[in-house]
């Protein structure tokens, strides 16, 4: 357990490093005066659409209308370092005379637009940018994974995250938990669950929306009769997993060595929690 552990750490402090890199360039490379480069790759139809899709497109006529806080949540993400004011100012997103909105209106516009828009226009990238290919023998490859940030420690993070657990207390932190589904070949995320805490792996992933004609990779966490008959209901859904060392299994034919279809019993916790299975 300890060198397994030790394992994984390491590859969890590479991912950390890669990703940290990642974002560097992202930032080296983002666009310093204005919306026009970040326009080619987003749509405004686009937004237009998720925020119909979502109810909060503007009707009064604001400083920073529903469209601009769209963008302005996008500008927070590239310019991290700058406070919400100097992102207005930088991607010019303010309607109206020059003179900036006040800090608080910047505020007021991102808690107005909420969640769902961002959400909806998430999907809507997640067609257009998608360029799917089929390496496993004309299934395109998916992999689920999850994964925890650390929030700043706030009392309302506090409230709505919680953080996790040892035998010691709780952690120090407030946590995020999100759970991803990326396409292997090209890397793109394509569903994300985001959730405090309270939420585990099996749970947000439950909410994920498979593809057919697909084979989606999960590891030994996601090991569970209901979940993995729901994921695979569509057309051609596929799912490989490591198979635990004490699986308990009935063997109906053998293909050829270590290749085999098997049948496996559903336990009598799982047929209580779900009597159709």
């Amino acid at each position: 357990m300890g060198a397994k552990k030790g394992t994984c750490a390491t590859r969890s402090l590479f991912a950390l490093r890669l990703l940290e890199n990642t974002l560097a360039q992202t930032l080296q490379q983002a666009p310093n005066d204005s919306l026009g480069e970040l326009a080619q790759l987003i749509d405004n139809e686009w937004i237009t659409q998720a925020l119909a899709a979502s109810g909060k497109a503007s009707i009064r006529r604001r400083k920073l209308p529903a469209e601009h806080a769209i963008w302005l949540v996008i500008g927070l993400s590239l310019y991290r370092q700058l406070p919400m004011w100097q992102v207005v100012q930088q991607l010019s997103l303010s309607l109206g005379d020059n003179d900036l909105p006040a800090p608080s209106a910047s505020v007021q516009a991102r808690q107005r637009l909420g969640c769902d828009p961002l959400a909806q226009l998430f999907g809507l990238l997640a067609q257009a940018w998608s360029r799917p290919s089929t390496p496993g023998q004309g299934l395109r490859v998916l992999a689920v994974d999850g994964v925890v940030w650390t929030a700043p420690d706030t009392p309302e993070n506090r409230g709505a995250l919680g953080s996790c657990a040892t035998q010691h207390g709780p952690l120090a932190w407030p946590q995020v938990r999100a759970v991803c589904l990326l396409d292997t070949d090209t890397h793109e995320l394509l569903d994300a669950r985001i959730a405090g805490m309270d939420q585990g792996e099996l749970t947000l992933a439950a909410g994920l929306q498979g593809l057919d004609h697909s084979l989606t990779v999960f590891d030994r966490a996601y090991f569970s009769a209901a979940f993995l008959l729901a994921w695979q209901q569509g057309s051609q859904r596929h799912w490989l997993m490591r198979a635990k060392d004490n699986l308990r299994h009935e063997v109906l034919h053998t293909l050829s060595a270590g290749d085999q279809i098997i049948r496996m019993p559903v336990s009598s916790r799982a047929r209580k929690l779900d009597p159709k299975l």
